[in-house]
């Protein structure tokens, strides 16, 4: 009898086991997230959604991270579940968000491991991967309903008596104001949420050029950049004022470009020039918070961003033996 109930334990572990083991968070090397993502920022690029969404099931399964150091960074990749889950995922969106992420993750041997975490970190603690802080209308909420639960608790379940109830719900005027509050931020959350629509559904504003037509001239991206700052839209003067020191040092034979790559692994293929890259250094830098952060960049702001590519373009004017 003892041996049957060993048995039995023993079989239970057995069929538990993956089940347990499949609870625990995943836990993959820097190196195995770093080829997930470019393979996932790859196929995001070309266009293939099938390959997007079965590596996507696998970044999902991923909640830590070990740095080459041993620390242990958690990531969570939710928000390209949620992306993926629409009925037209935006693959361009998804490929710059990737990309982000792959920036972050400095190439080996260029930055310490110290650095490399504090970079990792920095990108997740900002949105759409930080999900932690709370404003004052989710605090607000989330106290309205823990008093609703308390004022309106859960009746016993007993067997309904055949009569009308014994003690019918009396609502006091507390609870009259309490609901009214609820009401009221019901219609206006509606209201909010009604204006969004009418806001998505009107039509675009035109920029320059359709998304896609980048250009592949530094004379080209200098034109796309002039009309974008003409018409007031200063973000895309940005990236391409950003894409005219890439075509600029590409035409002059400095750096290779390519669409592909990012940008942090475009400044790493000038490791060999260190003045290039650290001209070109604030410029990845303005351009990644305008373009993927979207924050506002003012006039003194843009003027210096302008200054810093008519640098890279100076410096590079000059003969070769003096930028090394």
């Amino acid at each position: 009898m003892r041996f049957r109930r060993l048995l039995i334990i023993f079989f239970a572990i057995w069929w538990g086991w993956p089940a347990l083991v499949a609870a625990q968070p995943a836990e993959v090397s820097l190196a195995d997230y770093d080829r997930l993502l470019r393979a996932a920022h790859a196929a995001a690029q070309r266009g293939d959604l099938l390959d997007v969404q079965v590596l996507a099931g696998e970044l999902a399964a991923i909640k830590q991270v070990r740095m080459p150091d041993g620390q242990l960074a958690h990531v969570d990749q939710s928000w390209l579940t949620t992306a993926l889950a629409s009925s037209a995922p935006d693959l361009p969106a998804i490929a710059a968000r990737l990309g982000a992420l792959i920036d972050a993750l400095a190439p080996p041997g260029v930055v310490s491991p110290e650095v490399a975490l504090r970079q990792w970190q920095a990108v997740y603690n900002e949105p759409p991967f930080n999900r932690a802080g709370e404003g004052w209308l989710t605090r607000f909420l989330n106290w309205l309903f823990d008093l609703l639960d308390q004022l309106t608790p859960n009746p016993p379940d007993v067997p309904a008596p055949d009569g009308p109830p014994a003690n019918p719900v009396v609502f006091t005027p507390l609870v009259w104001t309490i609901l009214g509050i609820a009401a009221a931020l019901i219609v206006g959350l509606l209201f909010f949420w009604v204006r969004g629509v009418r806001r998505t559904l009107r039509a675009p504003v035109k920029t320059p050029v359709a998304d896609g037509d980048d250009p592949v001239t530094y004379s080209e991206a200098q034109r796309l950049a002039a009309e974008a700052r003409r018409v007031g839209d200063r973000r895309s003067a940005v990236r391409y004022l950003y894409l005219a020191a890439l075509l600029w040092l590409d035409e002059q034979g400095l750096l290779g470009y390519e669409r592909s790559l990012t940008n942090r692994e475009h400044l790493h293929r000038l490791q060999n020039q260190p003045p290039v890259r650290d001209l070109l250094a604030p410029v990845v830098a303005t351009f990644d918070a305008v373009w993927y952060g979207f924050q506002p960049i003012d006039d003194q702001a843009f003027a210096r961003y302008e200054q810093q590519v008519a640098a890279v373009q100076s410096l590079t004017k000059q003969p070769a033996g003096t930028l090394s």
